[in-house]
């Protein structure tokens, strides 16, 4: 069927019964609720909105959100079906088809009032100019993991892990399991004492941690591979079992980006995300059309995969804020933001750090309006002795109301801020429009990180470090004492270096190895992600197994002396209360089987 030019009787008589039935589906319902102000995204004003965009509303649903109506200044009238969100109270408004790029959308609803709008029933945002974007082949990492300068193995495992270094290790440390993700090797988990309890070669992810969804403890990360013969970045969520459950990509158009995965108790996750956006950079001394990196902020629902909420800088922050110089001409996309982290908090809103602005914003989430800026060009509050910190990570609002940030202090080839690399705890006073250096930490070895890198407070009170790019994780006392400080050998850096509890019960199988020992013999086991075992039982002999001994589990790989010499085995792994979790192939004496 032939469409007739926008704005077109034809084309608002073929969609307008469609609008109706759409949009004033549970309108009787909505009749009886009560007006009031509600939250829309894109927010207000956005001016580079995504042309494939979904508009979403917070707070109401399909049977309360009541009539609206979505025009485009030059794709007309729109209909669309709505979508509840089936984490936070929500809806979305799915548009039929695409807007059109650098046009105004206007949404008018016959019933609630808009925030940010001064008490409007309707508003609107701008659509930007967007590259497509390719993908183009994906980063490989050898399916065994990269080969580090320096390694460990085991029998059981005949991997070369990136060695582990421990250069401290006290008393006082929180309890949980340590994970980080060289980008070659692969994702990799560690105990307290820094044994190896999972290690998963060539997998290249990024943000790899341990959050809560759905009242559960899982894995998360981001990923960019090659899914169904194409190239995508995606977000991922895997079960205790290391099986992957949940993937999403960025929404609305945007690319996922690995710089946050961040899980919320709403059942959704704070996202980055990017495009590349054709601005006139002109005012600035850019190009006239000139390809400019859109960071963004996105809150994803991960039951249907929709934006809750989005942030867009463009619009609500000045180009020259950034402290790299604007090119004359782009050669590449500029990438003038840089955005890096996004929490809650403690009041609703949300804290955002940018690493090429040198600045942390609080970002009104009804309205999108920037509520303050720390540091930077245009800094809202005066910054005290000790404060100033440069290309940043990981802002975070503590219980006691302080922030914790990473500050890098340098930026590589972008300059240096400071002499070293920190973990800064920071008060600010909203009456004198001061903040003041609470407390840093600094790395022992007196490293500056040009990237990357992250903060992240313990239940205990500790504080749990990654240094970023020089491949190290330090865990403080609140006090600032050391209690645990290692590095790791490989080729290539983990972003982050996270702790938290974490109970593996993975579906590979255990690996055994049996040898002889003089007129005995020894016995090998491992179960590569396993946390629960605390005893290992071999069965032994020939056409039946029988009893043949027990050992505690000792690490990851735990040995077992055996009497004689039989030809076959079979290892049991037991819980603390003597409950099976698992048994071996058969092993053959002088085998290793996995």
């Amino acid at each position: 069927m032939t469409r007739s030019a926008p704005g077109s009787k034809e084309r608002l008589a073929r969609f307008w019964v469609p609008v109706l039935i759409t949009l004033t589906g549970g309108f009787a319902a909505a009749a009886s609720a009560e007006a009031k102000p509600i939250a829309a995204y894109p927010s207000p004003g956005t001016g580079f909105a995504s042309p494939e965009g979904n508009i979403s509303f917070n707070g109401v649903t399909a049977g309360t959100l009541g009539r609206i109506v979505v025009r485009g200044s030059r794709t007309g009238l729109h209909p669309g079906r709505l979508r509840n969100f089936g984490g936070p109270v929500g809806v979305a408004f799915i548009p039929a088809r695409p807007f059109a790029s650098r046009e105004r959308v206007t949404v008018t609803a016959a019933r609630h009032t808009f925030f940010g709008t001064g008490g409007r029933r309707s508003f609107s945002f701008r659509t930007g100019e967007f590259l497509p974007e390719r993908d183009g082949k994906p980063p490989v990492s050898p399916a065994r993991g990269q080969t580090p300068g320096a390694w460990e193995t085991f029998r059981t495992l005949r991997l070369r892990i990136p060695k582990l270094t421990i250069h401290q290790s006290r008393p006082g440390k929180a309890s949980g399991k340590i994970f980080y993700a060289p980008r070659t090797s692969g994702p990799t988990i560690r105990d307290e004492e820094g044994e190896l309890v999972w290690y998963r070669p060539g997998l290249r992810i990024t943000d790899f941690r341990a959050q809560r969804y759905r009242g559960r403890n899982v894995l998360t990360w981001w990923r960019r591979d090659t899914f169904g013969g194409k190239v995508q970045s995606r977000f991922e969520i895997a079960d205790s079992r290391y099986r992957v459950i949940r993937r999403f990509e960025g929404g609305n158009g945007f690319i996922g980006d690995p710089h946050e995965f961040n899980l919320t108790p709403r059942g959704t996750a704070y996202v980055t995300a990017y495009r590349t956006a054709v601005v006139d950079m002109s005012r600035f001394g850019g190009p006239k059309r000139g390809f400019l990196l859109d960071y963004i902020a996105q809150e994803i629902d991960l039951q249907t995969g929709l934006v809750v909420w989005e942030w867009h800088p463009l619009g609500n922050l000045r180009l020259n804020e950034t402290y790299l110089g604007i090119p004359k001409r782009n050669t590449r996309p500029f990438d003038w933001l840089h955005l890096n982290s996004i929490n809650d908090d403690k009041d609703g809103n949300i804290l955002l750090s940018a690493r090429h602005t040198q600045a942390l914003y609080k970002i009104n989430r009804k309205t999108g309006k920037v509520m303050w800026r720390i540091g930077g060009k245009r800094s809202s509050f005066r910054l005290g002795r000790g404060v100033r910190f440069g290309f940043q990570h990981d802002v975070q609002r503590q219980p006691n109301g302080t922030l914790t940030i990473f500050d890098n202090g340098a930026g590589g080839v972008h300059g240096r801020v400071n002499r070293f690399s920190s973990a800064k705890t920071l008060r600010f006073d909203g009456r004198t429009r001061t903040v003041k250096l609470v407390r840093a930490y600094r790395s022992p070895r007196k490293n500056i990180s040009n990237s990357q890198g992250n903060t992240q407070r313990q239940a205990n009170g500790n504080l749990f470090v990654g240094w970023g790019s020089v491949n190290s994780c330090t865990e403080f006392a609140s006090d600032g004492r050391i209690l645990f400080d290692f590095s790791f050998s490989a080729k290539t850096v983990s972003y982050r270096c996270f702790k938290a509890p974490w109970t593996g019960a993975p579906r590979t199988p255990i690996a055994v190895l049996s040898k002889p020992a003089g007129v005995d013999s020894r016995v090998w086991v491992s179960w590569n992600g396993d946390t629960r075992v605390r005893t290992w039982r071999v069965l032994a002999g020939g056409a039946t197994l029988a009893y043949a001994g027990e050992a505690p589990r000792d690490g990851f790989e735990t040995v077992v002396p055996v009497t004689g010499q039989p030809a076959r085995f079979r290892l049991v792994g037991l819980d603390a209360n003597g409950k099976v979790l698992g048994r071996s192939k058969i092993n053959q004496l002088g085998k290793l089987t996995r």
